[in-house]
């Protein structure tokens, strides 16, 4: 089931709802309004409250995955005038780069300045000094690159402010306290909240290739093409894995693989199976039951290693038809394919949308040959980021005739605020599966 058809079948079922809930009042009267009523409409209202919660979450979520959709590559056409053209083989964004900052060539330092004529700079860290690549650049090659950063994508985003050297967020540890009061005029409860604050410190992701200064003079096409969407697809990888298993030392993300206080399930099983009990669709559900149980708010996505959604679309029931079963009608599937993906969105599973990133780690466990299954509620966790700055140095390459190509990029992650909000499923019934 698609998500709108699945926000289509909320909204038919909470419209039905209503009009039930209506009939009831319409008709009772003093004298039918009984307790056994009232209670039959306090239903119906729950509910249908439950639903336009659940509603709004699924639209949040096709939201989000609407705007992951529309940074796939596109080709723009209404760039007014742009400097450093597709067609124009003449002018390299980087070779202006070397030559305005080593070189001091006004031609290359004005065509640098035109290009950013036509974007707004930013505030964020390390944005000042430095030019920031031209647009097409950024839509051909940064955000192509972002399917390698399906996890970090999936989180709440913000941007990085700038001159911090670590983001504080505070956090209410115990909360204050409600009770009956046993007569009048009798004290009622009383309980200090207390407070703290989660932390992390901000990560430099960088990379560098050095360039000959014959290719880059020489070359029959702008070299920065290729240069740029090499780094930008090494940055995006980094990062996405920093956010899955960084160790929060050593400079490093705090990654949620490993993260203290969320939902551990654990999966032991020597014979791994997708359905029956104790077996992986009873992980999930117990995943999400934890999420909903200890966090009080519904989890909202499953990430899970490609070959995981494989082994779960491989499942069979006894008579050799599939459990997951393309998009479309079916009778009683517990999950959903929504097309064929090497990363980002797959389909469902147990109502949730499930994502596949291949940099969730595979060598998890004992025998090394485990991987792990996240299941979340994405707007609780947070990462900031800084824009992807760009530089290029001779020094110390001049003696090679060769230019050094930087980028660079900040950022802090902070995945406990509400760690509860996660569940890691790992264990022996995740190892490499078998086809």
């Amino acid at each position: 089931m698609t998500m709108s058809a699945l926000i289509a079948q909320l909204e038919e079922r909470r419209a039905s709802l209503i009009q039930e809930r209506d009939g009831i009042l319409d008709s009772a009267t003093a004298e039918t309004f009984t307790p056994e009523v009232e209670a039959r409409v306090g239903e119906h209202n729950t509910e249908i409250n439950t639903l336009e919660e659940r509603v709004g979450e699924l639209r949040a979520q096709a939201e989000r995955e609407d705007r992951a959709r529309h940074l796939a590559p596109v080709v723009v056409g209404g760039e007014p005038n742009p400097v450093y053209r597709r067609d124009d083989t003449g002018v390299s964004f980087f070779r202006d780069i070397f030559n305005a900052q080593t070189r001091g060539d006004v031609q290359a330092r004005e065509r640098l300045a035109a290009s950013q004529e036509s974007r707004a700079l930013s505030t964020s860290a390390g944005a000042g000094g430095q030019f920031a690549p031209p647009e097409w650049l950024i839509e051909d090659f940064v955000a192509f690159a972002r399917p390698g950063r399906v996890y970090a994508d999936g989180v709440q985003h913000d941007e990085l402010p700038s001159g911090v050297s670590s983001i504080n967020l505070p956090t209410v540890n115990t909360g204050a306290a409600v009770a009956v009061q046993a007569t009048q005029n009798t004290a009622v409860a009383s309980t200090d909240l207390t407070t703290s604050s989660v932390s992390s410190g901000i990560t430099t992701i960088a990379g560098q290739q050095v360039v000959s200064l014959q290719l880059l003079q020489q070359s029959g096409i702008p070299f920065d093409r290729v240069v740029l969407g090499d780094l930008a697809r090494a940055y995006a990888s980094g990062l996405d894995v920093q956010t899955l298993t960084g160790s929060g030392a050593s400079g490093q993300l705090q990654g949620v693989i490993g993260l203290p206080g969320v939902n551990v399930i654990t999966y032991t099983q020597a014979s791994p199976a997708f359905a029956g009990a104790g077996q992986f669709y009873s992980q999930i559900i117990q995943a999400i039951n934890a999420v909903n149980t200890n966090r009080f708010l519904p989890a909202t996505e499953i990430y899970m290693h490609p070959r995981r959604w494989a082994w779960v679309l491989n499942a069979l029931d006894a008579q050799n038809r599939p459990l997951v079963v393309p998009d479309g009608p079916a009778f009683n599937q517990p999950a959903v394919q929504g097309g064929v993906t090497a990363q980002g969105y797959a389909g469902t599973l147990a109502g949730l949308p499930v994502k596949v990133d291949p940099n969730i780690p595979t060598n998890l466990g004992s025998g090394t040959n485990q991987d792990a299954v996240i299941v979340q509620r994405s707007d609780d966790l947070w990462l900031f980021e800084s824009a992807l700055q760009s530089a290029s140095f001779d020094a110390t390459y001049a003696n090679q005739a060769s230019i050094l190509f930087r980028v660079l990029g900040y950022s802090a992650f902070i995945p406990n605020r509400y760690p509860k909000s996660i569940a890691v499923i790992t264990g022996t019934g995740l190892v490499t599966p078998t086809f």
